[in-house]
C-alpha cells in the first residue's frame, strides 16, 4: 500500500505544461489478478505516434514510458495506478469475471492529463476507460492478451484563459495486442491501437512498447 502513496504525488503533482503531452493507452496486463495484499511494480516505455487529416501526415512520434504500481484487494479484484509521462495518470480498478480456456476481466479507469498548445492554452482532459482483458495461457510462463477498449474524453475550458473555445467530448476506441513472459517477474511486448474523431477530423494513434513487471509477495 505504500507504494500507491509514494505514486500519488506524481500523478496529481506533475504540472508542467509539455507543447508534446498524451495519455498512454497501452495496456501491460493481463486477466490474472493479484491475491489479496500482493502487489506488483512496472515500468514501460513506447512511441506515441498520432497520425490525422491526410494520408501519411504524422503530428508527432515521441517516446513515453509509463510507471505503474498494482495491488490485490479482494479475491477477484485488483487496484492500479500508472503515471504516464510528462503530465498523465490513471487510476483503475480490474474485476475477473471469468476463468477457463481464457481468462476475462473488465477494467474501469479514470484518467487526467493536462498540456498546453500554441499560444500556451492549457487543456485540462479527463478520461473515462472502461477496458476488457483477455489472456490465454499458451505455455507454461507465456500468455498472449488482448485488450479491446473505450477512452471517452472530456476536455473542459480553461476559465483563466481568455479564448472563446468552448469544451470537447471525444470519443475513441482501441484495443492492444500482447505477450506476457514470467510469472513473478514477466516482460510484456504490446501494440496498441487507438481511434478517434476530434470535431471532424479523424486521426490513429499507434503505440508500442514494452512494460516489466515485478510481483511482489
Amino acid at each position: 500500500m505504500k507504494v500507491i502513496f509514494l505514486l500519488l504525488p506524481v500523478l496529481f503533482f506533475s504540472q508542467a505544461l509539455p507543447d508534446v503531452w498524451s495519455q498512454s493507452y497501452c495496456t501491460y496486463d493481463i486477466a490474472e489478478l493479484h491475491r489479496p495484499g500482493e502487489y506488483s511494480l512496472g515500468f514501460a516505455i513506447d512511441n506515441f505516434a498520432l497520425y490525422g487529416g491526410t494520408v501519411d501526415s504524422t503530428a508527432y512520434d515521441t517516446r513515453r514510458f509509463d510507471i505503474f504500481a498494482k495491488l490485490g484487494v479482494f479475491r477477484d479484484a485488483e487496484f492500479e495506478i500508472k503515471f504516464s509521462s510528462p503530465t498523465a495518470g490513471v487510476i483503475a480498478g480490474k474485476y475477473k469475471f471469468c476463468t477457463g480456456v481464457i481468462d476475462a476481466a473488465f477494467k474501469i479507469g479514470f484518467g487526467y492529463m493536462k498540456g498546453t498548445r500554441i499560444g500556451f492554452i492549457t487543456d485540462y482532459v479527463f478520461d473515462f476507460y472502461p477496458t476488457l482483458v483477455f489472456s490465454k495461457r499458451i505455455f507454461e510462463n507465456v500468455r498472449v492478451y488482448c485488450a479491446p477498449k473505450i477512452i471517452y474524453s472530456i476536455h473542459p475550458k480553461d476559465r483563466r484563459e481568455h479564448s472563446t473555445r468552448e469544451p470537447r467530448h471525444i470519443f475513441q476506441y482501441g484495443y492492444g495486442i500482447g505477450l506476457s513472459f514470467g510469472h513473478n517477474f514477466t516482460i510484456m511486448p504490446e501494440g496498441n491501437w487507438v481511434f478517434g474523431n476530434n470535431e471532424g477530423i479523424k486521426y490513429t494513434v499507434n503505440q508500442f512498447g514494452v512494460g516489466v513487471n515485478l510481483r511482489i509477495h
